[in-house]
């Protein structure tokens, strides 16, 4: 009867593992873009370069087989950041209007875009999280 009581717990627990496994990957998907690398994708994601290889068993121990438009998967989390992917035709003040901010303000939580917004890339993330950055917050108008 033991026996059989540890190889159900065993059971069960390889089972639960499997399903935390997944769970643990259900945030966002990323676009890979020309010239990304795991770490500067995960910097981007404000995840850790191990969280990023764990989702994306398919990206190899040197991490140079990233093919750019390829989905990765990325872990979940309560309180992310909030992405908006780039699309055809995207230019910095629409986006910026769609989330109800600023063009100063999206520039400010994503440093990766120029002053002039002439290096935006389809399939690039845009942080959207930026109402609770503080050092993102406007000076104040008097």
């Amino acid at each position: 009867m033991f026996a059989r009581l540890s190889l159900f717990a065993l059971v069960a627990s390889l089972g639960a593992l499997g399903t935390s496994a997944q769970a643990t990957c259900n945030g966002p998907s990323y676009t890979v873009v020309p010239g990304d690398i795991c770490i500067t994708i995960a910097n981007k994601l404000d995840i850790s370069l191990q969280q990023l290889l764990e989702c994306n068993p398919q990206i190899d121990a040197n991490c140079d087989n990233l093919i750019p438009t390829e989905h990765l998967a990325t872990p979940g989390c309560g309180a992310c950041k909030q992405f908006y992917t780039v699309q055809a035709g995207d230019i910095c003040v629409n986006i910026a209007a769609r989330f109800g901010t600023t063009f100063q303000q999206l520039l400010c939580a994503n440093s990766q875009i120029n002053p002039q917004c002439t290096n935006l890339q389809i399939g690039e993330l845009i942080d959207n999280s930026f109402e609770g950055s503080l050092h993102c917050l406007e000076p104040a108008v008097n």
